[in-house]
């Protein structure tokens, strides 16, 4: 079975029906935009490129992409994925990580110093989808993601409440399944469809995907979308 690599945090894993995943938060690879690039954004939609840069030695740049813009308290954020967000860095032209939750669940938030406005999903023909609410899939029901990578992309649900095994005892439960690829870059983009938002990306590989429920974690944040 075919798996994207990375030359760090690189998590082999299997979902319950045996199928591989990685996690997709990675160094900078020849698609992904310049850093100029993502810092000269005003505002930041689901599925755009977030860049940041590793604090440790060669300071590698790493990509990720933006989920949905949220309200806490009135506060705006970006959720992402949270293996994006465990290390406390800053994104260029967005703002600082807040927090993160992974394993076990997979998200984290971003502070978004970059615009405002309601919740949009980047649909990479020069348009946006606004979101306009969180809601739950249904197996077999056609869906579509968008990320740094792989751009809009759609498939449909292949199962809910999926656990994934990424390796080192780090596992991600109660995620959505679908058949859509997804490529390096493309962690913590927005899973949709018209106007419903339904998670973020955690991993996947070239024939599956696995995403945090949105529902769960705004009530887990006590959140709105913005």
């Amino acid at each position: 079975m075919i798996m994207f690599g990375c030359s760090r945090r690189r998590k082999a894993g299997v979902l319950i029906s045996a199928v591989a995943a990685v996690l997709l938060a990675c160094p900078a690879v020849s698609a992904a935009p310049s850093a100029a690039g993502v810092a000269q954004q005003s505002a930041v939609n689901g599925g755009d490129a977030m860049y940041t840069v590793s604090p440790g030695p060669g300071r590698e740049p790493y990509y990720c992409s933006a989920g949905f813009a949220i309200l806490v308290e009135g506060v705006r954020y970006i959720l992402t994925a949270g293996h994006c967000t465990e290390h406390g860095l800053d994104w260029q032209g967005i703002g600082p990580s807040v927090d993160t939750h992974f394993p076990v669940t997979d998200y984290g938030r971003v502070r978004d110093l970059s615009g405002s406005g309601h919740s949009r999903v980047d649909l990479y023909d020069g348009s946006t989808q606004r979101i306009l609410r969180a809601g739950t899939p249904q197996v077999g029901q056609p869906v579509c993601k968008s990320g740094m990578t792989t751009k809009k992309t759609c498939g449909k649900v292949l199962g809910l409440n999926q656990t994934v095994n990424f390796g080192d005892g780090k596992q991600v439960v109660g995620t959505i399944a679908t058949d859509i690829p997804i490529g390096i870059g493309d962690s913590g983009g927005p899973l949709f469809y018209a106007g419903v938002g339904y998670g973020v990306l955690s991993g996947g590989n070239s024939q599956v995907s696995f995403f945090q429920p949105l529902r769960s974690v705004l009530t887990a944040y006590g959140a709105t979308l913005a």
